[in-house]
């Protein structure tokens, strides 16, 4: 999963350097950072996600059975084995074919490091002079000069969360016509999609706007019309499905096969297909969203089976709940992985059934790269084309935060706040953010007049299309807070954010907040109500069922020594990982190794005051401290009232020994201990904040004591 890539202030430059312009979103200024030449080099390397696949054990056992249970049936039929790897990778997959009895192997790599990287580690496991390596795209391949025949054996590990993402049914069409054998066999053989129509109002949050209504549930502002008739946008929404609450939604059918892809198959796989199913609905309810995942029969009987299915359709779940550890929850008994997900398609208009076997048809669409899906009483005369947004909500915000526009408790104390701040007809009131409907609504509520700090162009075209439906006569939009006159700043009474800037990737980054007030705190008036008037940074120290393996080293995979791997890895991780990422934790089950320690206080009035601190948290629960939880904690208002507190953290109390619930509409900072100590009593941090500069830095070690 990427990151921001622009948190160079955690980095350090080594050898000869450039210059590279990057904007700090805490300051919200473009700057020229000194970099390594190199560093593009390793941020491609520390983030291209092999490490996470490699510790996906369930993948490499079943391609290690499929190629021994393949290759067997090849010799004993008398033929020769000649393999084809595509996209080696480490060449796990080449080892593997070599060490279940191939008599050549061909791999090919295009990402030059890793290609450079494999050649190291063929060598190292005695593979170096029996594997011929071309560091090429297999469509650039030719027979004759890059490989001395045709293989008669691909395998290839080519698929996405969408299965099509990456080019899988370009990539096996060439090879079956330009690389391959007429009776060459494939690993893995065919793949096989599967849709679940659902309903759940919390994963619609992630689609659509609600009306903002006050406390009295009276509406404040409702969505205009292009937002109730836009479609949405087709593009998958990949999360980890066994993480929804099943409180959260309804299956309203069982899991139906929706498309096939035969990577055996010599005919050319059609680059766009369509497939219209009749269904029936098990129980009433409203067709929103449908629930994609796909499995592969990794050989040609279809014996070895590889299932992306969430837990409550896992074909295998029984079996592998009775071999994991009790105290695993049993979303997680199933084999984790983060290379290969399930994904939610948003259905364009939700579709009401009434009652229990209503009949309805839905409509499955792929093209080379992607999918899309419709949901109508009656069948389409014609192809549904693949739907956009119209409305710029969808193509402006991420899935999380159009749900967090939608989220009832948070916005509930934000408007509490306004409800028991704001004057009719007296508060003048400035909005800093992007998107800030809850600012918005203070105009609702009868404030004199709302200024909107609101620079981007989209973000500002759907709020001015919210202005105009609801008819609000006292809003004026800024591009820049230098715009204001001393006239204007003088006649406030209110500052408010939520706060959310588009840039903000980890939660501080929407400190931003207080830099844009320094900008006018000089001509402010003595009594203005600033909201947030502060915010805490919280550390957590937690022990990740899964999550940390995207960081951690694999050692050997299969028998085959990968050191070699992990050693580029941490080089590259070293010079271009941030220390703290950001990761929505409601996907990635923690349980809390001890109560939450605040790390940072940050107070708006005085938002330039920098600061230096360090700490020790004890570990009052056993386990492994494999990773640090950190967020943001909003004060509205000064008071000791936990409605006055806005969390972007848990969702409920933490306590140790116990899974910890995450707020599920936005993502938090998570570092990932380079050698997390076994026997590690506590957890010690520092961090300096230089917020004219916005530089935000951590550190963190743990010790026996």
């Amino acid at each position: 999963m990427l990151r921001n890539f622009l948190k160079s202030r955690f980095l350090a430059p080594r050898g000869m350097s450039c210059f590279s312009q990057v904007m700090n979103p805490i300051t919200g200024q473009n700057s020229w950072q000194e970099r390594g030449d190199d560093y593009d080099y390793h941020l491609e390397v520390a983030n291209a996600g092999f490490g996470d696949m490699l510790h996906d054990w369930e993948r490499n056992q079943k391609y290690f059975a499929a190629l021994r249970k393949t290759i067997a049936g090849m010799r004993e039929a008398g033929r020769e084995v000649h393999v084809l790897d595509i996209g080696t990778g480490t060449g796990i997959l080449s080892m593997m074919a070599l060490a279940a009895g191939a008599d050549s192997v061909t791999a090919c790599e295009a990402f030059l490091p890793m290609a450079n990287c494999a050649e190291k580690i063929l060598a190292a496991n005695g593979a170096g002079d029996k594997v011929r390596l071309i560091r090429k795209r297999s469509t650039e391949i030719q027979v004759g000069e890059d490989m001395p025949r045709k293989a008669n054996l691909l395998v290839a590990e080519l698929l996405d969360t969408e299965l099509i993402g990456e080019g899988a049914i370009g990539i096996y069409n060439h090879a079956h016509a330009e690389l391959l054998t007429e009776d060459a066999l494939c690993i893995p053989a065919r793949a096989r999609c599967y849709a679940q129509v659902a309903q759940s109002p919390l994963a619609a949050q992630w689609n659509s706007l609600k009306t903002i209504a006050n406390l009295d549930g009276e509406p404040l502002l409702h969505p205009p019309e292009q937002l109730k008739s836009c479609q949405g946008e087709a593009a998958l929404h990949d999360v980890q499905l066994s993480q929804l609450p099943s409180s959260a939604f309804r299956p309203l059918t069982d899991p139906v096969e929706i498309f096939q892809f035969d990577f055996q198959r010599k005919q050319e796989r059609e680059k766009q297909r369509a497939n219209l199913l009749k269904l029936q609905s098990k129980q009433p309810g409203a067709a929103e969203l449908v629930f994609y995942w796909w499995d592969i029969q990794m050989d040609d009987g279809g014996e070895i089976l590889l299932s992306c299915a969430p837990y409550w359709a896992h074909p295998q779940l029984k079996e592998l709940a009775a071999e994991k550890e009790k105290d695993h929850p049993l979303p997680n008994v199933v084999p984790w992985r983060d290379h290969w997900m399930q994904a939610i398609y948003y259905i364009p208009k939700p579709l009401q059934l009434l009652e229990a076997g209503k009949s309805f048809h839905l409509s499955c669409h792929h093209d080379e790269y992607s999918l899309w899906f419709d949901a109508r009483e009656e069948a389409p005369t014609k192809s549904v084309r693949r739907h956009t947004c119209t409305c710029d909500l969808h193509m402006t915000y991420s899935r999380s935060r159009i749900g967090q526009l939608n989220q009832s408790p948070r916005n509930k104390r934000y408007l509490r706040y306004l409800e028991e701040s704001i004057e009719a007809e007296k508060s003048n009131v400035l909005v800093l953010g992007n998107g800030c409907l809850l600012g918005l609504a203070s105009s609702a509520l009868g404030a004199a007049s709302v200024l909107l700090h609101e620079p981007h162009r989209f973000s500002r075209r759907l709020l001015e299309s919210i202005v105009k439906h609801n008819q609000l006569k006292n809003v004026q939009f800024l591009d820049k807070v230098e715009e204001l006159e001393d006239s204007q700043l003088a006649a406030l009474t209110h500052i408010f954010a939520e706060p959310y800037f588009l840039n903000a990737i980890l939660p501080w980054d929407n400190f931003y907040f207080g830099t844009l007030l320094t900008k006018i705190k000089d001509k402010l008036p003595d009594g203005v109500k600033i909201s947030p008037c502060s915010a805490r940074i919280y550390a957590l120290p937690v022990e990740f069922l899964d999550l940390h393996k995207i960081r951690a080293p694999v050692g050997s995979c299969e028998g085959f020594d990968l050191r070699l791997f992990d050693e580029m890895v941490e080089r590259s991780a070293e010079q271009a990982v941030s220390l703290v990422e950001a990761q929505p934790l409601w996907e990635y089950p923690c349980r809390a190794l001890s109560e939450p320690q605040e790390v940072l206080s940050v107070d708006f009035s005085n938002f330039g005051q920098e600061h230096s601190l360090k700490g020790s948290i004890e570990l009052k629960h056993s386990g492994v401290c494999n990773g640090v939880a950190l967020w943001v904690d909003w004060q509205l208002v000064e008071d000791n009232s936990p409605r006055s507190i806005v969390s972007s953290g848990p969702s409920e109390p933490v306590v140790p020994g116990e899974f910890v619930k995450w707020d599920m509409f936005v993502r938090q900072g998570v570092h990932f201990p380079r050698k997390p100590k076994d026997a590690a009593t506590h957890l010690e941090w520092s961090m300096d904040f230089k917020p004219l500069l916005g530089e935000l830095n951590f550190s963190f070690g743990q010790k026996k004591l």
